[in-house]
């Protein structure tokens, strides 16, 4: 039997790669690789300032755009898909459902189109009316700007087939191998850095924005008498009312510490895998890969009890449905180091069995070939 040929695959709606800006564009940092790994042809379209003309094996090119908060996405979405039908790729990978807007020049001029449409953009607190509006809107016509839409877990498919009447793939994130038994020695070096003690501290993180809770963590941690450090990581690309109260909060509270964004990856794995709890606030879906690397580093996972969170995290973790329910519930859950332990097991066994790099480049390679094969 011939094997099946290779690929000619763009990619675009991510700032670029290697990125840990966001948990798509991490994920993107690892996925694209790999499928270049397995013979695939796979140009990135990247914007803002030009790093390199390729990162593993991925080809990168910068196109510009508007570089706003409002039209950076938008206006580099037009640019790349104009590129990318003009460089007639075999098929087309869109991230972010705002290119929804784009993708039918390709589509209907005969290149294929898979659009991963991430997460609710159109509910995320960082955006006005009006571009809420647009992603709502970009959202609804997806299903025919694009051939094939990919969801990232089994809730926000439900999601997309009841409110846009549009049926998706799901195709999760993968867990990224940030941390493994040989880097454990380094971590009283990265840990004495940060100000931190092994299992001494608590962290919390993402982008701070309001739909990610950072802010009411901080503020039901201030209210409560834990004695150990929280450390925040991550911050916000726009003035942030976030970015501000939890500095705010670092001012009159000495244990709690703005890390900013850790752009080391060992030593963001690190710091997760050695913290007591990784407290996870992320309220919009869908998955989150962000709550899949902490899982897969061995943290201890606190997360907020969303539909999305619960079919990630399964019964490997603790839940809370408030903030400020967190200080009783750490209380109850650090009582026993026997379910810590077994809880830690348990939520890095299921993310290397159930969110592995192969399982997801099986998963686009596989759709990608169906989309070429017509």
């Amino acid at each position: 039997m011939a094997e099946p040929r290779s690929l000619d695959i763009g990619v675009y709606g991510i700032r670029g790669i290697p990125s840990t800006y966001s948990g798509y564009e991490t994920f993107a940092s690892v996925l694209l690789p790999e499928l270049v790994r397995r013979g695939h042809r796979v140009t990135a379209y990247c914007r803002g300032r030009r790093q390199h003309d390729s990162f593993e094996g991925v080809r990168c090119v910068y196109l510009p755009s508007v570089r706003t908060k409002q039209l950076d996405t938008l206006s580099h979405g037009a640019v790349a898909t104009i590129a990318g039908r003009l460089h007639r790729h075999d098929v087309l990978l869109v991230m972010n459902v705002s290119n929804a807007l784009f993708t039918w020049l390709p589509r209907y001029t005969g290149q294929p189109v898979a659009l991963n449409v991430d997460g609710q953009e159109w509910l995320r607190g960082k955006w006005g009316k009006t571009a809420r509006r647009l992603f709502y809107r970009s959202a609804r016509i997806s299903k025919r700007t694009a051939n094939l839409l990919i969801t990232d877990c089994d809730a926000m498919q439900d999601h997309y087939r009841q409110e846009f009447d549009a049926e998706s793939v799901v195709i999760p994130y993968c867990w990224t191998n940030l941390v493994g038994p040989e880097d454990e020695a380094d971590a009283s070096a990265v840990l004495d850095e940060l100000g931190l003690e092994p299992y001494q501290y608590f962290v919390s993180g993402g982008r701070l924005i309001p739909e990610n809770n950072i802010h009411l963590i901080a503020e039901a941690y201030h209210q409560s008498s834990r004695r150990e450090p929280l450390a925040i990581v991550g911050k916000a690309n726009y003035e942030s009312i976030v970015a501000q109260r939890v500095l705010e909060l670092e001012k009159i509270d000495s244990r709690i510490r703005v890390l900013g964004h850790v752009a080391d990856r060992r030593a963001f794995g690190l710091l997760l895998r050695f913290a007591r709890g990784y407290i996870h606030g992320h309220s919009v879906g869908g998955m989150n890969p962000q709550l899949v690397e902490a899982m897969g580093s061995g943290a201890l996972v606190f997360a907020l009890g969303t539909a999305f969170n619960r079919e990630v995290l399964g019964e490997a973790g603790f839940y809370f449905d408030d903030p400020a329910d967190l200080p009783a519930l750490l209380g109850t859950a650090l009582r026993g180091d026997g379910l810590q332990q077994s809880v830690r097991a348990a939520a890095e066994t299921r993310a290397l069995r159930e969110y592995s790099l192969k399982r997801a480049a099986d998963g686009y390679e596989s759709e990608l070939r169906r989309l070429v094969a017509g």
